[in-house]
């Protein structure tokens, strides 16, 4: 007969929990008698029959302690077996076995054990959620769940991984508003302790494959995603900076890594013998490599990603735990980083490339549509304001505190708390979404990942380079050891080999991950979303991209201003440091279409870069660090770079190199081109060098004495890059040069006569003093090398000990500074020599033209005068030393400015110019401390020996010395004047006769004009008293300047009378 429903629930039941309350059940042996429950029923006058009415009751006697220990399992693995057992009924239910059974008899059988599962799923989670509400004993519930997700679910039918997802989403549906986040947090604790194991956490290894799989089974479920974020462990208190890779709920997937300080064996075992092999094997391994991070980063972005998206208090989660993580590791972005108290660059970098995903939507956009949306003022909005006030502070304030510090584009730390607390004042609300939170995340997460490890994967590369130059140091000079270090030699030498092989094994694997084409272009697209914002800011109408870009004016508009000095520095940092690194490292980035990204106009190499650079050195106030500035010319430097050994555009002078024998990136070639098809780079680019090449005398680091020579050199090269390659940007020199002695200054330049005239002189001045200083210095050292290579040991004359030590380290400097002096000083002398040819009147002025006269005699006593044959070395070119393109250039500087120039000029114009020639002459013929008619016959004979210059430069200068010869004879009026002029009447500095006297109102003393001129030009105080002083607060003095002219007068015809 038909069994009646409640005899079938009780067969079914009764299976499925492997209970009964029937003694004499033939199924006894194997199943549990409670008794106590079948008296209970018995005595409240109940079927003795396990049905959905009594099942709880009935499970609740089989979780009794007793009955846990006879069973030998552990509670939770007994309710997974008894829902497995209840999920195969219901299957076969509904599947063939069932399709017999009346429709209504079936539904209700099928409900039945869909009350019974909810019931097995409660227990389970209670389970979870209180372990110590159950006896403790066998497998737990987190392991037995984490073993599921880890198993393959197609090795057996019907095994708890095949069913895992339908148990994760009743659990899910379960405990959705019940404490869900509890009951997941145990399994994903498991999950991330198993990611520490050495088996699961290597990239080399499959099993974080599997991890990650299971950690995407249970994020798949949008209830359990939206769960996660609201875990205990998902972003606790306690932990914080290094603390946040292990104990947080994501932090052992975060720290998955395929660097190597997050994977010995990357480096021991995956890249052991890298340095030997081919550089084609070499790209075999970072291919394989790639690929794999390239997995993981997937996996973590799809898991953050259902994470954000399961709602909005989900997201805000989640931002405050990758922002709280950030903040708490901010001193990853410093010189000296303690990773015993940071996260490593894995765990930074898979946190960066996960945010950066994130922005994609926005940052992809060819047109940038969404870039308005990010709110310049995010920090005071979101940052500094409590969750409750609409913001993302967390509660122990590592989120606000960190913003709150960060240095700022152009303002002081009063100027930073007083502006921050008037706007935190204010009732602001942020109308932005998603966009302004994601693109200030994902820029410090770059910030702390991939541009700190920029800077250290920078440094590894010098410190291997050092450690191999001191390698081949000792190992070609013995002589430089004692006799007990000659004797541990091939020791230490193989010692130290060994450690080199363990760097080069480090940058094998580190060039993988930090020259990953891929990474590098979605940084790539990111920074063109940052650069555009930044430009946004600056643009004159605020409305770039979206309408063509408008220079702002040299002060800016003030409200505009305010909100651009409050941005921190490093988003400006940061995109100047990822372009220099690129450009530098990976320049096919640079060109890669899918880098490039973006309508016309919008390209980020072809159009937003050399926007972006021109922009900020045209309008240097608006960045304070000067360092960002330089940063900008060593682009430009790298990027329309000319290797010095094919110059030949040398001024006036014969021969040179023949170009094109060595290959440069096409990117440059490109970018030079971008450069030319930009308006505002052809009209403000020169300008914007000259005015920085006066601008970096200050950088403010302990080193700026040094670094601004070799930026000052960048821009002599760029310069010389542009000059030689359009005449536009000639002429736009010219122009520039002139157009404020005519009092036609443009935007272009500084938007003032005053201060272009001012930039004009200081770059003068600066040219002259830093060809003296390179020109000395260079010469100098190489007269060190010459002196120590005479004295280096032969066999037939040996060292005496010691002194072979002292020499090779004096050599080494020597050697060191000569290589760099010597190339700046021939950029600084060719300079002076193209400029002086094409706008000669700045180096004419009377307040820089003794200074200027002096500077070239001195030189060219160095370079043709007697000890000129102590400057030549054995190696000539090692040093990129030329001494004789050197003299040619210097001299033509002679002509340039002491004979006309033949070109047809206005009357007014040609008496300036006889003016300015007759100065010239007569300071250099003046100069009593190094000019000598016999220097110039014997710089003309060297020049005409050596096919130097043409005959008709060889002439005008014979014409040039012929002058100055006449104009010495002219000196010695002077000196009678001199020596008989009443005290007032001379410059209280220099001793000369004054023409033109001023007053210094801030120590009332009278001064040349011309000579206070020059001072101030170098140092803008008071040469008495130090008080700060500049050129328009000097007082004329008309009445003494007319007495002054008429007793020279008088005094001249006296002195032609006697003559």
């Amino acid at each position: 007969p038909e069994k009646s429903f409640a005899q079938w629930q009780d067969d079914a039941l009764s299976n499925i929990l492997s209970v009964t309350l029937d003694n004499a059940n033939p199924k006894r042996g194997t199943r549990c008698y409670l008794k106590s429950v079948a008296d209970e029923l018995r005595s409240e006058g109940l079927a003795v029959l396990i049905t959905t009415q009594v099942f709880e009751r009935v499970l609740v006697a089989r979780l009794d302690e007793d009955m846990v220990v006879a069973s030998g399992i552990s509670v939770f693995e007994y309710l997974v077996g008894s829902w497995q057992m209840s999920q195969t009924v219901v299957s076969n239910l509904c599947g063939a076995k069932g399709k017999a059974l009346d429709l209504a008899v079936r539904e209700a059988r099928v409900q039945a054990l869909r009350e019974a599962q909810l019931l097995l799923v409660s227990y389970m989670g209670l389970s979870l959620q209180i372990p110590d509400m159950f006896p403790q004993q066998g497998r737990s519930g987190r392991a037995i769940i984490v073993d599921a997700l880890l198993a393959d679910p197609n090795a057996n039918a019907n095994s708890l991984a095949e069913q895992l997802p339908e148990l994760l989403s009743q659990l899910a549906a379960r405990f959705a508003n019940d404490g869900l986040p509890e009951v997941i947090a145990p399994a994903i604790s498991e999950l991330g302790l198993r990611t520490l194991q050495r088996a699961n956490r290597s990239l080399l290894q499959p099993g974080f494959r599997s991890i990650l799989a299971a950690l995407d089974t249970l994020t798949t479920n949008r209830q359990i995603a939206a769960a996660i974020p609201h875990m205990p462990t998902f972003d606790p208190e306690e932990c914080n900076g290094r603390r946040m890779q292990t104990g947080t709920a994501l932090g052992p997937f975060m720290a998955l890594s395929g660097f190597p300080a997050g994977d010995e064996s990357i480096t021991k075992v995956y890249y052991s013998d890298a340095p030997q092999r081919s550089h084609q094997d070499r790209e075999s391994l970072h291919t394989s490599l790639r690929t794999t991070v390239q997995f993981l980063h997937s996996a973590l972005f799809e898991i953050v990603n259902r994470l954000i998206r399961s709602g909005a208090d989900e997201r805000t989660l989640v931002l405050q735990l990758s922002l709280r993580t950030l903040a708490t590791n901010a001193l990853r972005s410093g010189m000296q980083v303690d990773f015993t108290k940071v996260v490593d660059d894995g765990f930074a970098d898979n946190l960066a490339f996960v945010w950066m995903r994130l922005s994609e939507p926005f940052t992809n956009d060819a047109r940038l549509t969404r870039l308005a949306r990010v709110d310049p003022d995010w920090v005071t909005m979101r940052a500094l304001r409590s969750v409750a006030d609409g913001g993302l502070n967390d509660d122990q304030s590592h989120i606000s505190t960190y913003w709150r510090e960060l240095t700022r584009i152009d303002a002081d730390k009063e100027q930073i708390d007083a502006y921050l607390e008037q706007r935190l004042r204010d009732q602001m609300s942020s109308d932005g979404g998603f966009i302004p939170d994601c693109f200030f995340t994902t820029a410090v997460a770059l910030h702390l990942g991939l541009v700190s490890t920029i800077a250290r994967y920078i440094d590894m590369m010098k410190q291997i380079g050092r450690f191999k130059n001191e390698i081949e140091r000792v190992r070609n000079s013995p002589g430089t050891l004692t006799p007990a270090q000659r004797a541990n030699l091939p020791l230490v030498m193989q010692r130290w080999e060994s450690q080199l092989q363990d760097m080069k094994r480090e940058k094998c694997a580190m060039d993988a991950q930090m020259l990953d084409p891929r990474r590098l272009i979605c940084a790539m697209v990111f920074y063109r979303f940052v650069i555009c914002f930044l430009l946004r800011q600056v643009d004159a109408q605020g409305v770039f991209p979206q309408q063509a870009f408008t220079m702002p004016a040299e002060n800016g508009d003030v409200n505009a201003a305010e909100k651009w000095r409050m941005l921190p520095e490093f988003l400006i940092e940061d995109a100047i440091e990822f372009v220099v690194f690129v450009t530098t490292y990976a320049p096919d980035v640079l060109t890669d279409s899918t880098a490039q990204v973006g309508d016309d106009g919008l390209r980020m190499f072809d159009d937003i870069l050399p926007l972006f650079i021109v922009t900020f050195l045209a309008r240097p106030k608006l960045i304070r660090n000067p360092y960002l500035k330089a940063k900008l010319v060593d682009i430009l430097h790298y990027l329309t770079y000319r290797d010095p050994r094919e110059d030949d555009d040398y001024v006036d002078t014969l021969g040179g190199n023949i170009p094109g024998n060595i290959r440069l990136h096409p990117s440059i070639q490109q970018f030079q081109a971008n450069l030319d098809n930009n308006t505002l780079a052809r009209a403000y680019l020169v300008p914007a060098l000259v005015r920085f090449y006066v601008d970096i005398e200050q950088t403010g680091s302990s080193s700026q004495f040094y670094e601004k020579f070799q930026t000052r050199y960048y821009i002599a090269r760029t310069l010389r890059a542009l000059w030689a390659r359009a005449p536009r940007y000639v002429e736009v020199t010219r122009r520039f040069f002139m157009q404020s002695g005519l009092g036609t200054s443009e935007a272009t330049t500084t938007g003032s006569t005053r201060r272009d005239q001012r930039v004009i002189e200081e770059f003068v001045t600066r040219l002259m003093t830093d060809t003296t200083y390179l020109l000395d210095e260079s010469l100098s050292k190489l007269a060190v090398i010459r002196d120590i290579e005479k004295r280096q040991p032969t066999a037939e004359a040996p060292a005496a000990e010691g002194n072979d030590s002292d020499d090779a380290s004096r050599l080494d400097d020597a050697e060191s500074r000569a290589r760099s002096l010597v190339s700046l000083a021939n950029e600084t002398v060719h300079m002076l020599a193209f400029l002086s040819q094409l706008v000669p009147r700045p180096f004419q002025a009377s307040e820089v033209v003794s200074r200027l006269a002096a500077m070239l005699n001195y030189n060219l006593q160095q370079l043709a005068g007697p000890k000129c044959s102590s400057l030549k070395v054995q190696d000539m070119q090692k040093y990129s030393f030329n001494p004789r393109v050197l003299l040619s250039e210097l001299t033509s500087v002679y002509v340039h400015l002491g004979l006309p120039t033949g070109k047809q000029q206005p009357a007014a114009a040609l008496i300036e110019e006889t003016e300015a020639i007759d100065r010239f002459v007569m300071a250099v013929a003046e100069d009593d401390r190094s000019y000598s008619q016999a220097l110039f016959d014997k710089a003309l004979y060297i020049l005409e020996q050596r096919s130097l210059k043409n005959a008709q430069s060889l002439t005008r200068l014979r014409e040039f010395a012929l002058k100055c010869q006449g104009a010495k004879v002219d000196s010695r009026a002077m000196l009678f004047l001199e020596n008989e002029a009443p005290d007032h009447y001379l410059d209280p500095l220099l001793a000369s006769l004054m023409t033109n006297p001023v007053r210094l109102p801030t120590s009332d003393n009278v001064m040349e004009l011309s000579a206070i001129k020059g001072q101030l030009l170098s140092d803008p105080r008071d040469p008495f008293n130090r008080a700060p002083l500049s050129v328009d607060m000097l007082e004329p003095l008309p009445e003494l300047k007319r007495e002054i002219a008429e007793w020279r007068e008088r005094k001249l015809a006296e002195y032609q009378a006697q003559q």
